[in-house]
């Protein structure tokens, strides 16, 4: 269930299949997401050339994104090992059989 969407990102337009209304959702935030962070280096740094500000937004997504895999694989190894000792507690409070 494929369909066309257009996003606009740094002032451009772009044509792209979005294979879920989620999809959809997560695409045009992102879009959001990346336009609003240019606008603000943009201002800040007016200036720097537009392909380095288009690195800045990356280094900087890409970052939250590593950082936020991080904590992911920390809180599972964390729920893994709650759900052994739970395991373990409960083999030992279970009666003999």
């Amino acid at each position: 269930m494929d369909q066309m969407i257009t996003l606009s990102i740094a002032g451009r337009q772009f044509q792209l299949k979005a294979a879920s209304p989620e999809m959809e959702q997560s695409m045009r935030f992102a879009a959001e997401d990346i336009n609003k962070m240019l606008a603000r280096y943009t201002e800040r740094y007016p200036d720097k050339d537009f392909v380095e500000m288009l690195l800045f937004v990356t280094l900087t997504q890409t970052v939250s994104r590593v950082s936020t895999q991080a904590k992911l694989n920390a809180l599972t190894a964390e729920g893994a090992k709650l759900s052994a000792d739970l395991s373990e507690y409960l083999k030992s409070i279970e009666p003999d059989r």
